[in-house]
C-alpha cells in the first residue's frame, strides 16, 4: 500500500541515528562503573567513621552530625571516584566492556 507523500527513507534514517553507538555505550558503562565505585567508597568511608567513633562527642546533636557526615562522605566518594578513585571503576569497566562486545 502506497500512501501519497510518504516515503520510508526518513524512518530508516531515524532508526540508524537513534541507535546507540559504541562510543555512547562505553560512555554510559564508564559512568555506571564510576557510580558503582562511588557507592563502594561511600560505604567504606561510613564504616571507617563508625570504627573510629568520630563525632560522638560533637558540638552538634548526634543526628545532625550523623546526617552531615553522611552527606560529606557521599560527596567525597563521588569526587574521589570521578578523579580516578581506587581503580575499581576502571577494572569493572574493562571487565564489563569485554563481556559486552
Amino acid at each position: 500500500m502506497q500512501i501519497e507523500g510518504f516515503t520510508p527513507e526518513p524512518l530508516a534514517q531515524a532508526a540508524v541515528s537513534s541507535a546507540p553507538s559504541k562510543v555512547q555505550d562505553e560512555a554510559k558503562l564508564r559512568e555506571a562503573c564510576q557510580q558503582m565505585e562511588s557507592v563502594f567508597l561511600n560505604q567504606m568511608l561510613a564504616q571507617m567513621r563508625k570504627c573510629t567513633g568520630a563525632g560522638e562527642d560533637s558540638l552538634f546533636g548526634s543526628k545532625d552530625q550523623e546526617m552531615f557526615n553522611g552527606m560529606l562522605d557521599q560527596e567525597r566518594a563521588k569526587a574521589w571516584s570521578q578523579n580516578g578513585g581506587v581503580g575499581l571503576a576502571s577494572i569493572l569497566f574493562e571487565q564489563m566492556k569485554n563481556q559486552q562486545m
